[in-house]
């Protein structure tokens, strides 16, 4: 019987081949989709899972508060571990990293910039699971000017020669062995390190004072906490730390957080945070998106397998006057339905291998996915298929079977039908409205992210590049400057400690001159070089820039006007006045390390990303007496052609700096790399939306085909009688517009609630007007009469004589 089944199933899907190519093609397609997307969900939300006690793992981070608002820190000053230590025994372990570049190399002339470079504690194994291939965890970062090394590094460094042993020079000044060699960090590790040095080689390097400081440098502080320690009544513990440290004036400010260690990369509200995040609840917008295209795909198969089927129930009937019996028509329509199905599960496979490296493209991954996953990933898409062939076979064939033979062979089908009609505009408004909302979001995302890339953030970032001169502080940077503004090729230079528009910005005590030190607030802190002002060209609202004509400036500020305003002053009263910066001791005086007058107020700048608004700022030039702030350069190209406005400087930095190379960014890059998780999942969502658009108009497509068929012989009637081709047209259409129409404004309703939520991340948005959404519906409009007008017309221009002769 089965073998019955299968072949007349097999004939009838040759007979009608456009049906069983578009249900074939259209359900693999969604498959593969869904496969792929979930494949992304599934390794963003695996961060760091891969340490063997990760739920025990956290992140000690920093919350500062001002004006009601708060601002989480991704790091946290060094003196917080020992504290954790002493304070709070129940803590396992803890481990301190201290992150920076360092050239590092085994000699001058084979240095490279190690981007990924850190000190960390001893008991840095203590608290993570990464392999250590040689050497020993107990010991491996106990000793000063010792350090661990990846694979990686180890054969950028030694080739294939064995680390173990070796030494490197770190900054061309301080010799450390390698005592370990280490597997690369997993890349679903948020810490992707290189190189592990021992902290305790910073009291040569540094200074004992990075130990156990409570102001500078903030480090990235973890702890591994036993499972029975409340972690809620721990953290409500750490007001009373901050107390005993840092007095009750500090306490109002600061607070302390652990976040597990699993919810670090799909946390986006942390400032200096380790590589790239991204928001989870992309991670879940994407999820459902995975889920929506694989319903419109089985919404496409059910509703063609649904029309088809109430198309041949003629079959049906002549079937049951030759005795077939309801078990058998049942088992008919749904094998038919399983090898479609299974059919496309199986082509789904295919195009998920095929797809795999076009995806790791769009998606900036590296997914691999070979014969240990291959089992899994083919028992689900068995899986669906089996599931889509059961449910899309069984309602027809219950329904038709259900019919006398008379009734059938009379047509009385169609009267009955009205549920499978029902049911069928159903699946369609609920097709075209997961398409509205897609497209609605894909607009909507679009604009947000060109607002983005387009607004005016404050300052001119544009043929600017900035050099990183960290590692040639020891040398003159005042001459660099020169010989970079003497170049044709170069607009002006200036030496900064950060760059706007760029993380790694830090508060400061303020108080301002009359004021009691309750009252001192937190500032962010720029310090520059004379011709920053100018250079960045901001503006000047109130007072003046820096001269450096006048040596007192060199102990001046400038404010922007949120710092104006947070402290109650005009932008002309604050003129001349005195502001102290420093930090609040333990017994509530104020310890100030620089004191200047205000000369000028500037126009607020956003120094971070737009998620942000913008912070309080003071800007002061860089103290002659503290060469270490000169971390960054920046220099305004002229027009030109950038290769060689480049090759200039490049020559420029090779005479100043023979051995050490360049290191550099282009200012505009930069800034744009702050939005690159939202610019990834954008690219990803558009695809995989224009992927479910189609689909939703391949179906469209096959229904009208069907529709056409059905209304064959009345069309051929209405033209005998004149009617026109547009009539015609409307006739075999109407149907499915008035059901898209629903579907849109339904669509529109629930995209204006969920967008708004998503554009609640962003300080600075696009306003959900109705504009998005009228070019949202022109878009859907133009789709949807496309896809309608291909068959409908050529139903229409059709000679009426060819239908109406055969009935």
């Amino acid at each position: 019987m089965l073998k019955n089944y299968l072949k007349i199933g097999l004939r009838n899907l040759v007979r009608h081949k456009a049906h069983a190519i578009i249900n074939v093609l259209g359900l693999a397609i969604g498959m593969s989709c869904f496969l792929l997307i979930t494949l992304f969900v599934i390794d963003e939300s695996l961060f760091d899972r891969f340490h063997k006690d990760y739920e025990q793992i956290y992140r000690l981070t920093e919350v500062v508060t001002a004006d009601g608002s708060s601002t989480k820190m991704a790091n946290a000053f060094s003196a917080i571990g020992p504290a954790l230590q002493n304070d709070f025994p129940e803590f396992e372990a803890f481990v301190r990293l201290h992150i920076d570049e360092f050239k590092v190399g085994r000699d001058i002339q084979s240095e490279f910039q190690e981007k990924n470079f850190a000190f960390a504690d001893s008991s840095f194994w203590d608290v993570f699971d990464y392999h250590l291939i040689e050497g020993d965890p107990n010991t491996a970062l106990s000793d000063p000017f010792s350090l661990v090394i990846s694979k990686s590094a180890a054969k950028r460094h030694f080739g294939e020669e064995s680390p173990i042993g070796q030494t490197l020079r770190v900054n061309g000044q301080y010799d450390f062995q390698v005592v370990g060699l280490m597997e690369d960090m997993p890349h679903r590790s948020h810490l992707q390190l290189d190189i592990i040095a021992s902290f305790i080689s910073l009291r040569q390097l540094e200074g004992g004072w990075m130990f156990n400081n409570w102001y500078w440098p903030p480090v990235y502080t973890y702890a591994k906490v036993p499972p029975t320690v409340n972690i809620k009544e721990t953290e409500s513990k750490f007001t009373g730390m901050i107390q005993k440290y840092l007095g009750e004036i500090i306490a109002e400010q600061r607070d302390y957080e652990l976040q597990p260690i699993d919810k670090i990369h799909t946390s986006t509200g942390y400032s200096n945070e380790l590589g790239k995040t991204i928001n989870k609840s992309y991670l879940y917008v994407l999820a459902t998106t995975a889920l929506l295209i694989l319903s419109i795909a089985c919404i496409n198969f059910m509703n063609l397998s649904l029309a088809k089927s109430i198309g041949r129930s003629g079959e049906v009937g002549i079937r049951k006057v030759f005795g077939a019996i309801r078990a058998q028509i049942i088992g008919q329509y749904l094998t038919e339905s399983i090898i479609l199905a299974l059919f496309s599960a199986l082509l789904a496979l295919g195009f998920f291998y095929l797809a795999i490296p076009a995806f790791n493209g769009l998606a900036q991954k590296e997914f691999q996915v070979g014969l240990r996953e291959l089992p899994l990933i083919v028992g689900a898409l068995l899986g669906i298929g089996l599931f889509v062939g059961v449910l899309s076979g069984l309602y027809p064939a219950l329904f038709l079977s259900g019919f006398s033979p008379i009734a059938i062979l009379k047509g009385e089908v169609s009267l009955k039908s009205r549920f499978s009609s029902f049911f069928r505009k159903g699946l369609i408004i609920f097709q075209f409205l997961v398409s509205s909302v897609l497209i609605i979001s894909t607009v909507v995302i679009y604009y947000q992210l060109s607002f983005l890339r387009n607004k005016s953030l404050g300052f001119d970032k544009e043929q600017t590049i900035v050099l990183d001169i960290e590692s040639v502080q020891h040398l003159n940077i005042r001459l660099l400057k020169d010989q970079l503004n003497q170049l044709p090729q170069v607009e002006g230079a200036s030496v900064s400690s950060r760059i706007p528009g760029y993380e790694g910005f830090y508060d400061y005590n303020v108080l301002p001159e009359g004021s009691s030190v309750e009252n001192n607030l937190l500032f962010m802190r720029l310090e520059t070089d004379l011709d920053f002002v100018s250079l960045y060209d901001f503006e000047i609202v109130s007072g003046r820039g820096f001269d450096e004509k006048l040596g007192t400036d060199s102990a001046a500020y400038l404010l922007n006007q949120t710092a104006i305003e947070k402290l109650g002053w005009q932008p002309e009263e604050a003129l001349n006045k005195n502001l102290y910066l420093g930090s609040v001791n333990a017994n509530g005086s104020f310890r100030a390390v620089h004191q200047g007058k205000i000369i000028g107020v500037v126009k607020d700048f956003n120094f971070k990303s737009l998620h942000n608004e913008v912070d309080p700022v003071v800007i002061s030039i860089i103290p002659a007496a503290q060469p270490y702030m000169q971390q960054k350069m920046s220099v305004k190209l002229s027009s030109g052609t950038i290769s060689e406005n480049l090759e200039a400087v490049k020559e420029v930095w090779s005479s100043f700096a023979p051995n050490i190379p360049i290191d550099y960014f282009f200012l505009d890059d930069a800034v744009q790399s702050l939005y690159e998780s939202e610019e990834q999942i954008g690219e990803v969502f558009l695809t995989f939306s224009s992927i479910s658009i189609v689909l939703a108009c391949l179906g469209l497509f096959a229904m009208t085909s069907l529709m056409a068929a059905q209304l064959k012989r009345e069309v051929g009637i209405r033209k005998v009688l004149g009617a026109k081709v547009g009539h015609v047209v409307w006739r075999i259409s109407s149907g499915f517009v008035w059901l898209i129409f629903i579907a849109f404004v339904i669509g529109c309703l629930i995209s204006y609630l969920v967008l708004g939520d998503w554009l609640g991340n962003f300080a600075y948005q696009i306003g959900l007007t109705p504009y998005y959404f009228l070019i949202s519906g022109a878009i859907l409009i133009i789709i949807v009469f496309g896809t309608l007008s291909i068959k409908s017309f050529k139903a229409a221009q059709a000679n009426p004589v060819d239908s109406l002769r055969q009935e």
